[in-house]
């Protein structure tokens, strides 16, 4: 089952700003630079997946560099593009990406070891591509 760990971050971001004091990850560097994004209408995610993704967070914070955890903080929480994540850290996009992938595979590898189902996994499954597809053959 593969999710889209965008979307679940997404929703995971909204829901670690609305709650001020459920995240078990400390960000003080996302209270220093201003301008975070105002409460949208767009989906949140319940607090028990909120819980379960902020507990992988905190794992993934033992693991990672700061920096990683940053701008995973700067891009769901603080609802940053790439590029300005870039232009704050003085980073290349090419690092800002890859160290985004690499933070969303590591908590979608969370998930999927610990066999985690989440409420918003209706929404958020990705559909299983063909194994391979089927092409007339010439038998001989």
């Amino acid at each position: 089952m593969r999710r889209d760990m965008q979307s679940v971050l997404e929703r995971w971001g909204r829901w670690a700003e609305s709650e001020e004091y459920c995240s078990l990850v400390d960000w003080p560097a996302l209270s220093v630079i201003p301008g975070c994004k105002p409460t949208s209408g767009k989906p949140v995610c319940s607090d028990e997946d909120g819980l379960v993704i902020d507990t992988c967070v905190a794992h993934m914070s033992t693991v990672r560099s700061e920096e990683d955890i940053l701008i995973l903080g700067l891009r769901f929480i603080g609802g940053r593009s790439l590029r300005q994540i870039a232009e704050i850290m003085c980073l290349p996009m090419f690092g800002v990406r890859t160290s985004l992938r690499a933070s969303e595979e590591f908590l979608e590898g969370c998930l999927v070891v610990q066999g985690i189902q989440l409420n918003m996994d209706p929404e958020v499954i990705l559909p299983v591509p063909l194994a391979c597809a089927q092409k007339p053959m010439l038998i001989f």
